[in-house]
This record gives C-alpha cells, structure tokens and sequence, in this order.
C-alpha cells in the first residue's frame, strides 16, 4: 500500500494514467516487501542477543541498569521509556523492547558477531525469490565503514546496530526470513510464491519443494530464551505487542519503531514481526507502516 487501480492495465495504460502513477509520492507501483529499504529497529534485538549469548560474552541471566537511557560518554542513547526499565535482565528486556539493555548487550558482545549472524539469518544479500528487483540490503561493519566512510567503525556504532538503528537497512522480506529462523531454531528458508500448479481439472501437474538455504546452528537454550522473551512480547500483560494477544492462538513477536531522515525530524517506520502457533510454529510474519507512530 498505496495500491494502484489494475484495471489500467487491462489495456494499454494511457499515457496521463501513467504519468500519475509515476509521479505519485506514494509511488504505488513499488514492490516495497523485496525493494524497499528500511532500517530494522527493534525487530532486530533477537539477532543482537543470540549472537551475545552464543558468543560467550553475555549470559541469559546478565542484568543492566536502564534509568531511560544509555550513556556512551556524552552521548545518551535514550529508551522509549524515559523513566527507565530499572535493573533488568534479557528476557524482559526483550518483552520490553529496551534499548539501554540492548545498548550494554552489543558492547559486550561486539559487532563482529553480531554482523556475522545477521548475514547467516539473511539480511544483507537477496533472499532468492523468484521477483525482479530484490534489493540486498546492507549490514554494515568496520571494512564497510572504511570504504564508505572513510573512517573506523566506533563503540557508538556498535549501540545503533544493536538497536537496529545506523547504517544497517533490510528488506521487508528479509525480516519475514529472519523471523522464520528465530521460530524454528535456526532454519533459514528461501521463500517462494508458488508450492503446486494445477491443470483446469485439479490435477497436480508441478510441485516445487520447501528449500532450506541454511541451518544456523546454536545451542537450544540460546534459541529457547530468545523465542520466550518474544513469547513474552505478545502474551505478557505489559509486553510491547500485548494488543496483538487473540484467544485461539499463542504467539511469539517482536515490536520496532525504526527512526530514519535527518536527525530530529521525528520521522518513523514501525514493524511488527511475529511467528505462531508458538510450540509448533507453521507462519512467520512481518509487517512494516511507512511513518507511524509506534511498533507497539
């Protein structure tokens, strides 16, 4: 969204319709979930705490202080909850979504891992579909930062990458896959569009098998602690996604509310992402508003 009406194109499309679609600043005619690039936000908090646990570097039971921000030197990385989290530890900091907790995290563990696993969950390079146009992405790091930049990756960096923030972009499409990996423990799928086509009478004429890309392989406990903290997300009564709770069907996600445009500007995209049934999940979802107002 914002649509576009198919019934131009039924015929050829006059040149005034054209010219409108064109120039309209919704630009309707964008694949947005394979070529549009967005920061992540928050939705890539579980990448940053399943490479810090698997690194050694944090444990699942490390605690942080957030009094509603986090202070690298002089500068202050604020949470959303500007009255702070107190001392909190991964799994509620996950439900909570707080960036002071994520801020620590990404210090300790460094952005070498952190990078490492996002690239192996698929972002920052072409998922594969079957679709023109897919872009990469980009998960940036020090060798990148010297080339572009011509400067060293800093500890300030490693805080926005940690919060999803920086330099780091990804496709809607990108998040959908990563999201898949986070449900099933590591497996990362090449999506598709078509799994069988059919002849006019029902018969199966073609199949087209589930492809793995990848499996990321971790220790169970780390993907465990992770999947209940975005469990938590959702089914807690205070949890980020609480509104998105339904009777029939538990779930796991994870809210994000990603600034992008000059700094100040107040300018917002806000994700979602969730997987469900949560113990046997079979759907993973990623839903993204161009300029709203809250993940949550």
């Amino acid at each position: 969204a914002p649509a576009y009406d198919p019934n131009l194109f039924v015929a050829a499309v006059a040149e005034s319709d054209w010219k409108a679609l064109l120039e309209d600043p919704g630009r309707p005619l964008n694949n947005r979930p394979v070529t549009e690039l967005y920061a992540a936000g928050s939705v890539f908090k579980p990448v940053v705490a399943l490479a810090a646990l698997s690194s050694g570097r944090s444990r699942a039971s490390t605690v942080h202080d957030c009094p509603g921000y986090f202070a690298l030197g002089s500068v202050r990385f604020h949470c959303w909850n500007l009255n702070g989290h107190g001392t909190i530890g991964l799994r509620k900091a996950i439900e909570q979504s707080c960036n002071a907790y994520f801020c620590a995290m990404g210090l300790e563990c460094g952005h070498e891992p952190i990078a490492a696993l996002a690239r192996a969950l698929g972002m920052g390079a072409r998922t594969g579909i079957d679709l023109d146009g897919e872009a990469e992405g980009l998960v940036p790091d020090d060798a990148w930062k010297r080339k572009a930049w011509r400067d060293a990756w800093r500890p300030g960096d490693t805080c926005n990458l940690s919060i999803g923030q920086g330099a780091l972009s990804v496709t809607p499409l990108q998040v959908a896959v990563m999201t898949a990996a986070l449900a099933t423990g590591g497996t990362v799928w090449r999506p598709r569009l078509i799994r069988e086509v059919r002849s006019a009478t029902g018969a199966v004429e073609q199949t087209f098998a589930s492809e793995s890309i990848r499996a990321v392989a971790l220790k169970p406990e780390i993907w465990r602690v992770v999947q209940q903290g975005m469990q938590d997300v959702v089914q807690a009564p205070v949890g980020t996604a609480h509104r998105a709770r339904i009777e029939a069907v538990e779930m796991g996600g994870k809210t994000g509310t990603a600034e992008y445009g000059p700094k100040g500007a107040g300018l917002k995209h806000v994700w979602m992402i969730l997987f469900a049934p949560f113990d046997r999940p079979r759907y993973a979802v990623a839903m993204v508003l161009d300029n709203g107002v809250s993940g949550g």
